[in-house]
């Protein structure tokens, strides 16, 4: 490793390690060699060959940013510790097994750490292998990349301890419905991070490094980490209980927001949204997670609705415009079937709902806060002056129009 190359490895922001996994895969080779098959029911016969071969593994270099996650002052002291703090573990090494035996380019997995200084990091890790039949030594430098995902965890965890708190009813009934598009949102821009270190990898590990494609590689994992790390941001206010706190806020932001949470299920169901906020709008006052949740709600509603019908071609149009000079209405907007006749005046009662398993209290709950804004909700047919489709409005008073009053009350059935 030339002075360059390690410079650029060490001011890397994603940790890293460069290891030799030759005489491990020297040991693997032989176990093919000598007639085995079905390695993972080799493995799973011979659980004391994956410690027996984890010897021959050693750990060759490791960036500033690994020494920090793990707890280490200097490199020196956690190569001669490098066994302790980092010790044999099968769930996730064995996916580099698994890797070598079928010659596959990249292997990940996830394992959790436990740093000098006490801490415990859980990771996500990614590593690229040589493509295709390739002998041990091939295997003599390998570079791993890791991402510490402890604030992922935390709110996993917050969002499951969130769901029992009934007082929540009605915005955790969306977090479980969007837990899943919201899980393959964040790891969007973690399979990002996993493609651009692979990517950084072939370049280090050429004859030459290309050090100028390496650093953008490294720019883009930065990136993808900050979007994942916004997409979390949003995932945990929206599903946090805290004081309510009404501001100024502007339309567009306001509606933002709310599209960041419901987009990835609208690819899911093929369908596309649109926003249309004027510039000159001038802001609304309200409680920010109170009013993204009104939003979430009727677009999460139109998306089921339109899904449930099979409607052909599936848009959303979320619109904001002045009502006079005190207020702004905000309309969300589908091209679906339109709200039943018979259905369209009960459609805010609490308890009340056409899904067979729905809770009937969202949209009573979006009238609630709404009202509790000194504005107003309300359902309509037709678009555009055509029939079919699904209007929901809301108004919203525009900051300034309001007298100055304590603060927000949590919104009640």
């Amino acid at each position: 490793m030339d002075l360059r190359h390690a410079d650029l490895f060490d001011i890397s922001p994603i940790s890293i390690l460069c290891e030799d996994w030759s005489g491990v895969k020297r040991a693997v080779d032989e176990v093919i060699a000598g007639g085995v098959t079905d390695f993972d029911r080799f493995l799973d016969g011979n659980p004391q060959f994956f410690f027996d071969v984890r010897r021959f593994h050693r750990i060759l270099d490791a960036n500033r940013s690994a020494l920090d996650l793990l707890g280490f002052e200097d490199k020196e002291t956690f190569l001669r510790e490098s066994r302790v703090r980092l010790p044999a573990n099968p769930a996730s090494n064995v996916q580099v097994f698994r890797a070598m035996v079928r010659g596959d380019a990249v292997c990940q997995g996830e394992r959790v750490l436990h740093t000098r200084d006490g801490r415990t990091v859980p990771i996500l890790w990614r590593a690229s292998l040589p493509p295709g039949p390739a002998g041990p030594d091939a295997y003599g430098r390998l570079y791993f990349f890791a991402v510490d995902v402890t604030e992922l965890k935390r709110v996993q965890g917050a969002l499951m301890e969130a769901q029992a708190n009934l007082s929540h009813a009605g915005r955790l009934s969306l977090v479980g419905e969007l837990a899943a598009s919201l899980t393959h949102e964040v790891s969007q821009p973690l399979a990002s991070i996993a493609a651009h270190a692979a990517a950084a990898t072939r370049w280090l590990a050429r004859e030459i490094p290309n050090l100028g494609e390496v650093a953008t590689s490294l720019n883009r994992i930065t990136a993808s980490t900050q979007h994942a790390v916004r997409v979390v941001a949003k995932m945990r206010s929206f599903a946090r209980r805290g004081e309510l706190s009404t501001t100024p806020m502007k339309p567009h932001d306001c509606i933002a927001d709310a599209v960041t949470l419901v987009e990835h299920e609208a690819y899911r169901q093929k369908t596309r949204i649109a926003i249309d906020v004027p510039a000159h709008l001038p802001p609304v006052v309200g409680d920010r997670t109170q009013i993204q949740q009104v939003i979430v709600n009727i677009a999460y509603n139109a998306i089921q609705a339109m899904q449930a019908a099979k409607s052909p071609e599936r848009r959303i149009a979320i619109a904001a415009a002045a009502d006079g000079a005190d207020a702004v209405t905000f309309t969300v907007t589908d091209s679906g079937p339109g709200i039943p006749d018979e259905v369209l005046p009960r459609i805010f009662d609490p308890f009340f709902s056409t899904k067979q398993e729905g809770m009937g209290l969202g949209l009573s709950i979006c009238k609630t806060i709404v009202e509790e804004h000194g504005g107003r909700l309300w359902a309509a047919n037709g678009r555009d002056g055509a029939p079919g489709g699904a209007s929901l409005s809301f108004s919203l008073p525009v900051a300034g129009s309001l007298p100055v009053a304590g603060p927000a009350q949590p919104a009640t059935l």
